[in-house]
C-alpha cells in the first residue's frame, strides 16, 4: 500500500502544476470528491464554464485523485483514482470511477439551483450513488444545500455493488432504486476573505469501510475549514464521522483565462486603404518580373508575421494567395493577417483577395474578401461580424494558371531536437505514469503534399515502463505497451512517406507507408467528403498492418490485421464538434466510437468519447469497454505568445486492446477543418489581431 501511496501523491504532485498556472475567480467550493458540494455532499452548483479542478484528498479509508471538467454551462464530469486503504471492492484495493452532474434550475430570487447527479456509475460500485440536489444562497455570505440520494447516499446499510465485476458499465438498472438518504448542510464565507466554513449531515454510512474495519461511523455529522487562494488554490480540513480528519487540496484552472493576460505578439499591418480616385490600370500584369517581385514582398512581410507563401497568382483585379500558418492557433487570425499585406502590396486594381490556406501541401480551402471591405471594416464597430458575413468560404481548386510556387519550399529539409514528456494518466497501475527523454525528429518536403517524416526517441528517466500488463482475451495490440516502453529506451517512433492529394474540390486523399507509429507499421488510406462551407464530412480509412518488434527498431512480429473505418464529422455549433467511427479495430473487432470535444478559440480542446464492440465483456477484460476524457492543451496559452504546439492528454479509464484504434498522422479531417467555415467561426473574433 506504501507504493500506492507513493504513486497516488505523485498524481497529486501534477495538480499542483496545474495551480501554478491557474488565476483565481468566483467559484463553487469542492468536495472531497473533486466535485461542487460540502464535505461528503454535493452541492447544485455548477464551476464556471470550461472550469477544469484537479483535487487530491486524503482520509482514513484512502486517497483520491479526481480531475473534473465544467464540460457546458450545466453539464459536468469527472473522472477519478482511489486507492482503498483497508478496505476493497469486488476484491480490489484500487477503483476508478466517472461521474456527472446536470444543473436543472438556476438559482432565482426564490428558488434553489436544482442538479441532478451520478455518482460512480460506471465503475465496481465503491462510491455508486444518485442524487438531486438543491442549493440556495440565504444570505451573501451563507448558502444551504439540501437533498436527497441513492446507493451510497441512501442512509442504509444495505450494499449495493456494480451491474458488471470487471466494472466500466453503466449501472442504470440501479439508478434512483432501492432506499432514499437525506442528507444537507451550510457553508459559511468567513470575514477573512478565501476562508470558508462547512458543516453537514452526511447520508453515507460508510457501511464497506465499517465493516472491514477501516475506520467507524460515529456521527453523520461532519466539519470542515477551507481556504482558497486568489490563484484558485484551495486547501480543506474536516473532521469526518466523528471519528477522522481528511485533508483535501485543489486547484483550478480555465481555458478561457490564461495565465499570461494579453498576448505578446507582434502588432498587425495596419490597412493601408487606396486613395480616392485610385488608378484601375491592369498595365502592371504585363510588366516582366513583377509576379516574382510581388511574391518577394509578400514572403518578408509575412515571415515578419509568422506566415509563410505557399504560391501566389495575379491577374488584373484578383489575387490568390497560398498561405502556410506556422504560428497562430485561430486560423481566422492568420487570414485577417494575411489580408492586411495584401492589401498593403498589392496594386490598386486588386479588388478581390482570395486566401487560400495549405497545410502540408494540401490546400485546405479558400475565403474570398473584398479589399473594399477589409478597407472600410478593419475599426469600424461590429467590423469583425460583417467581415464574417461578406466573406465566401468554397472549396479549394487547382493552383490557377500562371501561380508560382515558393521556391524556397520544395525540397526542403526541417529538423529538430527537443525534450518530450510522455504521460499515462489514471491507467492500470495507477493515476499518473510520467516518462522524460529526447526527441529527435525531420520532415523532408519533396513536392506540394510528398513528404518524409521521421522520429527518434531516447527516453531519459520515468516509470511508464513499470506498468503491469494486465490480461486479455484478445490479440494483444495495446496491452503490451509496457513491453514497448521496457524494451524501446532508444525507439524508432514513426518512419513514413505520407502523399496529401485532392482528387476534386470537395474531396481529400492521404497515403501513408512505413512506421505510422509506436506499435504498427504498413500502408494507411484515406478519403474524407468534406465541403468548405458544411458542418458535415464523411470519411472513409483503410489500413493494413503488422505489429512492430517491442524495442521499436526495424523488426515486425507476426500479428498482422486489416483495419478501417467509415467516419461522420458534425460540427455541432461554434465550439462543439462530434465525431461517429464504425468499422474494425486494430484487435480485428467490430464496433463503433463516439466522440465530443468542445474546441476554443485559443486552441484548447476538452473531450470524451466511448467505444463499444463485438468483444465481450470478459475477453476485454478490467472496464468492459473503452471510453475516456482528452485534453488538448495549447503552449500559445500558457507562455502567452503564438505558437501552434500544443500537448495532448488521453485519460482513459484503462488501456485494453478492444476497440483500439491505429495512431496515424495527418488524419484529414484534423488537418483540414480548422479552415473550413465552422472552424473559422470558432475563432473569428480574432480575425482582426
Amino acid at each position: 500500500m506504501a507504493k500506492r501511496n507513493i504513486a497516488t501523491a505523485f498524481g497529486a504532485a501534477v495538480l499542483v502544476s496545474f495551480g501554478g498556472m491557474a488565476f483565481g475567480q468566483s467559484a463553487p467550493t469542492l468536495n472531497l470528491y473533486g466535485t461542487t458540494g460540502l464535505i461528503d455532499m454535493p452541492s447544485a452548483e455548477s464551476q464556471p464554464d470550461a472550469q477544469i479542478n484537479g483535487t487530491f484528498s486524503h482520509s482514513k479509508t484512502g486517497n483520491k485523485v479526481s480531475l473534473s471538467f465544467q464540460l457546458t454551462n450545466r453539464l459536468s464530469g469527472t473522472f477519478r483514482f482511489a486507492d482503498l486503504d483497508g478496505w476493497a471492492v469486488n476484491g480490489s484495493s484500487e477503483d476508478r470511477s466517472f461521474d456527472l452532474q446536470f444543473r436543472v434550475l438556476d438559482e432565482g430570487d426564490y428558488l434553489p439551483a436544482i442538479a441532478i447527479g451520478l455518482r460512480d456509475f460506471t465503475g465496481n460500485g465503491a462510491f455508486g450513488s444518485e442524487y438531486i440536489v438543491a442549493t440556495k444562497n440565504i444570505l451573501p455570505s451563507l448558502k444551504m444545500t439540501a437533498g436527497v440520494g441513492w446507493g451510497r447516499l441512501s442512509d442504509s446499510t444495505t450494499l449495493r455493488s456494480g451491474a458488471n465485476p470487471q466494472g466500466g458499465v453503466p449501472t442504470s438498472k440501479q439508478w434512483f432504486q432501492g432506499p432514499v438518504g437525506v442528507f444537507g448542510g451550510l457553508e459559511w464565507k468567513a470575514p477573512l476573505k478565501g476562508l470558508t466554513l462547512k458543516a453537514e449531515y452526511s447520508s453515507d454510512e460508510y457501511t464497506r469501510e465499517v465493516a472491514a474495519g477501516a475506520t467507524t461511523k460515529e456521527s453523520p455529522f461532519n466539519f470542515g475549514v477551507e481556504y482558497k487562494t486568489k490563484r484558485g488554490i484551495s486547501y480543506g480540513l474536516y473532521y469526518l464521522n466523528g471519528s477522522e480528519v481528511a485533508l483535501r487540496f485543489s486547484a483550478a484552472l480555465n481555458p478561457k483565462r490564461p495565465p499570461a493576460p494579453g498576448a505578446m505578439e507582434r502588432a498587425p499591418i495596419p490597412v493601408v486603404a487606396r486613395p480616392v480616385n485610385y488608378s484601375t490600370s491592369t498595365a502592371w500584369v504585363t510588366k516582366p518580373g513583377f509576379n516574382k517581385t510581388t511574391r518577394s514582398q509578400f514572403s518578408q512581410l509575412l515571415k515578419d508575421q509568422g506566415l509563410a507563401v505557399e504560391a501566389l497568382a495575379l491577374s488584373g483585379t484578383s489575387a490568390e494567395l497560398r498561405l502556410r500558418n506556422k504560428t497562430y492557433n485561430a486560423g481566422a487570425q492568420a487570414i485577417g493577417r494575411a489580408a492586411r499585406v495584401m492589401a498593403f502590396v498589392l496594386p490598386h486594381s486588386v479588388e478581390t483577395f482570395v486566401i487560400t490556406p495549405v497545410v502540408n501541401g494540401l490546400p485546405a480551402a479558400s475565403v474570398t474578401l473584398k479589399r473594399a471591405d477589409v478597407e472600410a471594416l478593419e475599426n469600424k464597430a461590429q467590423g469583425t461580424e460583417m467581415m464574417l458575413q461578406r466573406a465566401v468560404f468554397a472549396n479549394a481548386g487547382p493552383l490557377p494558371e500562371g501561380a508560382e510556387y515558393n521556391e524556397e519550399l520544395y525540397p526542403k529539409l526541417r529538423w529538430s531536437l527537443s525534450p518530450y514528456v510522455s504521460l499515462s494518466v489514471f491507467d492500470g497501475s495507477g493515476p499518473l505514469r510520467a516518462s522524460a527523454g529526447v526527441r529527435a525528429s525531420a520532415d523532408y518536403y519533396v513536392a506540394p503534399g510528398l513528404s518524409f517524416s521521421g522520429a527518434v526517441t531516447q527516453r531519459v528517466f520515468g516509470n511508464e515502463s513499470k506498468e503491469i500488463p494486465p490480461t486479455s482475451g484478445l490479440p494483444r495490440v495495446r496491452t503490451d505497451r509496457a513491453l514497448y516502453r521496457q524494451q524501446g529506451k532508444t525507439a524508432l517512433e514513426r518512419l513514413t512517406v505520407d502523399y496529401l492529394f485532392k482528387p476534386s474540390p470537395n474531396l481529400f486523399g492521404r497515403v501513408s507507408a512505413g512506421y505510422l507509429e509506436t506499435m504498427f507499421g504498413g500502408v494507411s488510406a484515406e478519403l474524407l467528403w468534406k465541403p468548405a462551407d458544411s458542418r458535415w464530412g464523411i470519411g472513409a480509412e483503410i489500413n493494413y498492418v503488422k505489429q512492430r518488434d517491442f524495442d521499436q527498431l526495424l523488426g515486425f512480429q507476426a500479428y498482422s490485421v486489416a483495419t478501417g473505418h467509415l467516419s461522420a464529422y458534425w460540427q455541432v455549433n461554434d465550439d462543439m464538434s462530434a465525431q461517429l467511427d464504425v468499422g474494425r479495430y486494430l484487435a480485428g473487432d467490430w464496433g463503433a466510437t463516439l466522440s465530443v470535444d468542445r474546441v476554443f478559440a485559443n486552441g484548447w480542446k476538452i473531450g470524451a468519447y466511448a467505444t463499444l464492440t463485438d468483444a465481450s465483456y470478459a475477453d476485454y477484460g478490467e472496464g468492459s469497454f473503452t471510453k475516456g476524457f482528452r485534453l488538448s492543451v495549447p503552449l500559445a496559452w500558457g507562455i502567452g505568445t503564438p505558437n501552434r504546439k500544443s500537448y495532448a492528454i488521453d485519460m482513459n479509464t484503462l488501456a485494453r486492446d478492444g476497440g483500439a484504434r491505429l495512431n496515424v498522422d495527418n488524419r484529414l479531417f484534423g488537418l483540414v477543418s480548422e479552415y473550413h467555415r465552422p472552424g473559422l467561426e470558432t475563432g473569428w473574433a480574432r480575425f482582426w489581431r
